[in-house]
């Protein structure tokens, strides 16, 4: 599965929202593993941009706004707000999206309340404290460059 456009990235769906179930999907069995069980339930739904390596030497992270009824599994068409940036030795980042269709264009203008939601979930869940907060622009650079990483990296 290729990864789409800037404009129009495709993500895989591996842990839905309101679960506390966090599962990765494993390319040798081709199954979602369960990783661990969290302390507080995901906000939004959580998947992965395929076809991308990302600094941190993983797929590119995505974070789905929506209240649609998506299941694990099933790949979704979205337009990037934003990304959350979580401190470390390597930064990890946490792209945000919206399905296409969806009016919101920047994460920098969510409401504050759901932008700290967003915040607090990943610091517990990374067990990382946030860095910085990126708009839209810097989302599709972000998208940009862990396409180009595969490709130098895996074709």
């Amino acid at each position: 599965m290729e990864p789409g456009s800037t404009n129009k990235i495709n993500v895989l769906i591996t842990s839905e929202k309101d679960s506390k179930d966090y599962y990765e999907f494993d390319k040798k069995s081709e199954a979602f593993v369960l990783k661990k069980v969290l302390a507080e339930s995901f906000p939004a739904f959580y998947g992965f941009i395929p076809k991308t390596h990302h600094i941190d030497g993983e797929l590119l992270d995505v974070l789905v706004l929506t209240n649609e009824p998506l299941k694990q599994g099933i790949v979704v068409k979205v337009k990037p707000i934003g990304f959350i940036r979580l401190g470390g030795n390597v930064p990890d980042d946490i792209l945000v999206a919206v399905l296409n269709g969806d009016e919101r264009k920047d994460l920098l203008s969510l409401n504050k309340e759901e932008l700290d939601k967003l915040k607090i979930f990943l610091e517990a869940f990374k067990e990382k404290e946030v860095e910085d907060v990126f708009g839209a622009d810097h989302a599709k650079k972000s998208i940009e460059h862990a396409i180009e990483l595969y490709k130098k990296e895996f074709e």
